[in-house]
């Protein structure tokens, strides 16, 4: 008989003669209480008997091999966001994980992963069906998930995530709300990473100064870019604030600042992508401020810029050179300058712009040089836009001064019969032209 025989016939021995041994003379036998029936999992004391001596182990290859399983169960699933039956997969590996032997840490982890990533499908489903209500679940998902864990590192990013659905929803005053909550969040979070922590902090500042901007406070977004440019942080792209920085100014502020902090940007980063935008807001505030000379050089300085951007920036760059160029000719033709105004017309028509946006310039020019009396230059630069082929999609395109094609070769091809008509009676006439 081994030990544990043993040890089980004795206590089962034990047991059997404490049954039978008879009561002590003189003793009354106690009254036997009623037997009370222990439903498992309602007596606190299940599960919670002592061990004594014995230490259980929490790490056994089982447990761990159960742990790895489950992180190999969502390892799998990266990858496969663009299969029509992800959800399916994930729900699947949801259950699994949840119903099997791995610690509480990682059934904890797949608890919060699942509120995140159910969110993040209902904002992919937005994308396609605007009218589903997604982004409200999606918003309702986070919200829980910052309710049920209110101390985890990860409930900045979700409120940040909240914002940005908010924004979305054009809700933007309530989006300000939850990205400042952001910021009021993150230093009560414990074991926080500091490097983590103050790029949120930036993304947050961010989102409030370009939200402000889209509602049109521009005062207070460049108030709010000009904190984020004293953090001095390194990771900070510097180049891009300064950009939105100057948007914003030339919205709010005297055109003094605009200028020095224009002109600041283009010392900084001469290299910069955002050159003709810094440019055209240099010109922008010059012109206001009746630097006529000042702003012409800028406009120069941009056309040489483009004509010399590489082939990825050219794109990008042509609309402000336009712009430039169109808002200094324009306010040339409005004081009465139109030899300035012709000459900058002139230079945009022939620049490499699209066929709509360079017949808008020659109409232009047209007018110009009804102003200037030169009737015949006039009639020649109307019967371009006249002539000028059909785009592919049957001229229906429209210019830089959002002008349809057609409408416009209607005016040109109306100021021409003015024109002639006027030269039969007046041999040198000096017909007023529209303003541009």
């Amino acid at each position: 008989m081994n030990c544990v025989k043993r040890f089980l016939a004795a206590t089962l021995f034990g047991v059997v003669a404490l049954a039978d041994s008879p009561t002590p003379a003189g003793e009354v036998d106690p009254p036997k209480a009623p037997a009370v029936a222990v439903e498992y999992g309602l007596d606190p004391r299940l599960g919670a008997l002592p061990t004594e001596n014995l230490q259980f182990k929490t790490n056994t290859n089982y447990l761990l091999d159960q742990n790895k399983a489950a992180e190999t169960r969502f390892q799998k699933l990266r990858g496969m966001g663009s299969r029509t039956n992800y959800l399916e997969e994930f729900s699947r590996t949801v259950e699994a994980v949840l119903n099997s032997d791995a610690s509480e840490r990682i059934k904890e982890d797949t608890r919060k992963l699942t509120l995140l990533e159910l969110a993040h499908q209902r904002e992919l489903a937005a994308e396609k069906d605007q009218s589903g209500g997604h982004l409200e679940r999606a918003l309702q998902l986070l919200a829980e998930y910052v309710e049920r864990y209110s101390r985890d590192p990860a409930v900045p990013e979700v409120l940040l995530r909240q914002g940005y659905l908010l924004r979305r929803l054009d809700l933007k005053d309530e989006a300000i709300e939850k990205f400042y909550l952001v910021l009021r969040s993150i230093p009560r979070i414990e074991g926080r990473n500091i490097a983590y922590s103050r790029r949120l902090v930036m993304m947050a500042q961010s989102a409030i100064a370009d939200t402000c901007s889209d509602l049109g406070r521009h005062a207070e977004a460049a108030e709010l870019y000009g904190r984020m440019l004293q953090t001095k942080s390194e990771e900070l792209e510097v180049e891009t604030v300064r950009i939105k920085q100057l948007r914003s100014l030339r919205e709010s502020a005297p055109n003094g600042i605009l200028e020095r902090q224009a002109m600041g940007f283009l010392e900084d980063f001469p290299d910069s992508g955002y050159i003709p935008e810094a440019r055209y807001f240099l010109a922008h505030s010059l012109k206001q401020q009746k630097k006529r000379d000042a702003a012409l050089e800028q406009f120069q300085l941009l056309l040489e810029a483009v004509e010399l951007a590489p082939p990825e920036r050219l794109t990008r760059w042509m609309p402000w050179k336009l712009r430039v160029g169109n808002e200094l000719a324009n306010q040339f033709y409005l004081e009465g300058d139109y030899l300035s105004s012709v000459s900058l017309y002139r230079a945009l028509a022939k620049s490499n712009a699209e066929g709509q946006t360079r017949q808008a310039f020659q109409y232009q020019v047209g007018l110009c040089e009804e102003r200037l009396g030169q009737v015949e230059d006039a009639i020649k630069t109307y019967q371009q836009i006249v002539e000028a082929p059909t785009t592919s999609s049957g001229g229906s395109n429209t210019n830089a001064n959002a002008v349809p094609v057609q409408i416009l070769r209607n005016m040109a091809t109306l100021r021409i019969s003015v024109l002639k008509t006027a030269s039969r009676r007046d041999p040198a006439p000096r017909i007023p032209g529209a303003q541009p």
